[in-house]
């Protein structure tokens, strides 16, 4: 019966293996943790992967890009630094993965309330582009086409040309 780990367990047990250096020093942490050094390589493995598209907070916790943050986020996240120094606004965007200008620019379109027109503007924008890739494919397509066809007659022509042996002259 295979055993179930928790998923703090696995961030911990992960962290752990990954703050040493060598491979002895996994096999000694998969042996104090009671887990088969394969679980933990393939742990690590995956985290790594994982990590790649979000990387782990101090926390365990999983960082998102400043543009996946939602509304609500961001404006906890200005709540929470509204009164704080310089110093702990920066302790507490390195936490979470942002930085200061990320928090001004949300504030700023907050009290502007132009997250809302940007939101739209960027839905229009996503169409447009859409739709411009939708076009582009299209004509790469015919091109594709013309050019094979055009490579075929160029064969055929030079096919013919030796089998009749005749020769263009320049």
């Amino acid at each position: 019966m295979q055993t179930r780990y928790t998923k703090t367990f696995k961030i911990e047990a992960v962290k752990k293996a990954l703050s040493l250096s060598n491979n002895a020093s996994m096999n000694e942490v998969a042996k104090t943790l009671g887990l088969p050094k394969s679980t933990l390589y393939g742990w690590v493995q995956a985290m790594k992967k994982k990590d790649k598209v979000n990387p782990l907070t101090s926390e365990g916790n999983f960082e998102k890009k400043p543009c996946q943050w939602t509304l609500e986020e961001r404006f906890e996240a200005i709540l929470a630094t509204s009164h704080l120094s310089e110093e702990a606004v920066s302790e507490y965007c390195r936490k979470r993965g942002i930085f200061p200008h990320h928090l001004q620019t949300w504030k700023k379109e907050f009290l502007e309330g132009s997250f809302q027109k940007r939101s739209s503007e960027i839905a229009t924008q996503v169409r447009a582009f859409k739709e411009e890739i939708k076009q582009l494919t299209k004509e790469l397509r015919r091109k594709d086409k013309a050019l094979a066809e055009a490579a075929a007659l160029l064969v055929l022509k030079k096919k013919a040309d030796e089998y009749w042996d005749l020769k263009e002259e320049i």
